[in-house]
């Protein structure tokens, strides 16, 4: 672990709950001091706190706080003084190897170490502390009911601080998209809105389900463009591109797949969706599904670019893949992508054909692949997965391979397109991605920033809008 503005090499990761969590202090009326990153080294913990708890009223920390044979934190605590830990271990999720120590009648805190863990323990259990010691004035938290869009499975057994994204329904109200991509990604978690509090008995929320969202700020600040859809780097890109242009420009992306995307459209929740589905019969991309969605008379259909999709390997290749029929073999690992996306649907296309050519169905084939259970969400976590060894192989674009310095293998030309509810095609944001999708400053930047990723001669073009066809 380093300090943020260092220099950053392989296996080291920024101190981002250090810089957090003092400025969540501040913001409680409290007079936050950081006293460093610590080693795990059982004397040197110990040190550092002995110093804190004779400098300061409150002691937090974070990380270091399981029970694991590396873990120290509450050994420190139990030495230090009596009571020692109070605490050690909740039910609850994100924050279950939360501490509360008690010493020499000051209170101890050791946050866990991923950052969303961190954050909601400290939101929901420091916070109010602080607050009370400061004499700060008490506020009840603003709240606002939401809709829940799909249904899904929260933690068994444990109450669960679930962070979620706010979008504004087409009645007014509001959307509560789950933020369901750990804890350890900080990136995600400053993104959300607010959390529901879903209890310990609840297994799942259904979808359309309404949940009280308690919002982390004052209000809720809307994004200029909303997309709900398929993940793309190119998006990222575009979206960078309108922030320079328009310094108010707010963007937000909730990656939900492929065919989260048509159905967000179908429920008027989004700006936009980014989709690249393939008929299977056909091999045409995305125009067959606005009629199986049922989206004939409210949505449109903007060309977008080309992507180049295939296996993402290592360098140097050390387990000769060469095809998709090489991830059947028994010492090839694969991390998979998520169900509903458009990268699965090409994945599962590609092993049908795999299994037919065998005289087999797709479900026996699946089971000889180790890790085709195991998904990720995003092309970026794709590679991250292959690039940290925790796979052989992936399935995904080539931008995310080459960036990082791994090595694609080109299966697929596919169509990334734009599926738009047709009553926002005049909406100003909208009106300004679609002129930037034209534009020359677009396509020099994917050229430059992503390659895999191309313009092609309609891009940004009208290929369907409801009564007639391009």
């Amino acid at each position: 672990m380093i300090e943020p503005g260092d220099p950053f090499t392989f296996g080291e990761v920024y101190d981002t709950n250090g810089p957090a969590v003092m400025a969540s202090v501040a913001e409680c009326g409290g007079e936050p001091k950081f006293l460093g990153i610590l080693p795990d080294d059982y004397s040197k913990v110990r040190e550092r706190v002995k110093v804190a708890l004779e400098d300061s009223d409150i002691v937090i920390s974070s990380g270091s706080t399981s029970s694991g044979p590396g873990d120290l934190f509450y050994r420190v605590v139990d030495d230090l003084g009596e009571p020692g830990v109070l605490v050690h271990g909740l039910t609850l999720k994100p924050g279950k190897p939360a501490l509360i120590g008690l010493v020499d009648g000051k209170p101890i805190f050791g946050l866990p170490g991923y950052p969303t863990s961190a954050l909601m323990i400290f939101h929901v259990l420091v916070a109010p502390i602080i607050r009370r010691l400061t004499n700060m004035a008490e506020s009840r938290p603003d709240t606002v009911v939401a809709t829940v869009p799909l249904k899904f499975f929260k933690a068994r057994g444990r109450r669960e601080l679930l962070p979620v994204q706010l979008l504004t329904a087409p009645d007014g109200g509001f959307i509560a998209y789950p933020m369901q991509s750990g804890s350890g990604a900080i990136s995600s978690f400053s993104m959300a809105d607010g959390f529901v509090d879903l209890p310990e008995t609840q297994e799942y929320v259904e979808e359309g389900e309404k949940l009280k969202v308690q919002l982390f700020g004052r209000g809720i600040s809307p994004p200029s463009l909303v997309t709900v859809g398929s993940h793309c780097v190119g998006l990222d890109i575009a979206f960078s591109l309108l922030r320079e242009n328009d310094s108010s420009f707010l963007g937000r992306a909730i990656n939900v797949g492929s065919v989260g995307g048509f159905r967000a459209v179908g429920r008027g929740e989004t700006d936009f969706a980014g989709v690249h589905l393939q008929d299977e019969e056909t091999g045409e991309y995305n125009l067959p599904f606005i009629q199986r969605f049922h989206l004939e008379r409210s949505a449109s259909l903007i060309r977008g670019y080309d992507r180049e999709q295939g296996l993402i390997i290592k360098r140097g290749n050390p387990k000769k893949i060469h095809g998709i029929e090489d991830l059947i073999r028994n010492e090839v690992s694969f991390i998979n992508r998520n169900k509903g996306s458009g990268t699965r649907l090409l994945i599962d296309m590609h092993l049908t054909k795999l299994a037919s050519s065998r005289g087999n169905d797709l479900a026996p084939l699946t089971r000889q692949i180790r890790g085709y259970s195991y998904e990720a969400k995003t092309h970026s976590a794709i590679a991250a997965a292959v690039r940290n060894d925790r796979a052989d192989v992936g399935f995904g674009i080539r931008t995310v391979a080459e960036v990082p310095g791994l090595e694609f293998i080109k299966l697929d030309d596919e169509k990334y397109d734009f599926l738009i509810p047709t009553d926002r095609m005049n909406k100003k944001s909208v009106v300004a991605f679609l002129s930037l999708l034209k534009s020359k400053e677009f396509s020099d930047a994917l050229q430059r920033r992503a390659p895999g990723l191309t313009v092609n001669s309609q891009t940004g073009t009208v290929l369907f809008q409801p009564g007639f066809k391009n």
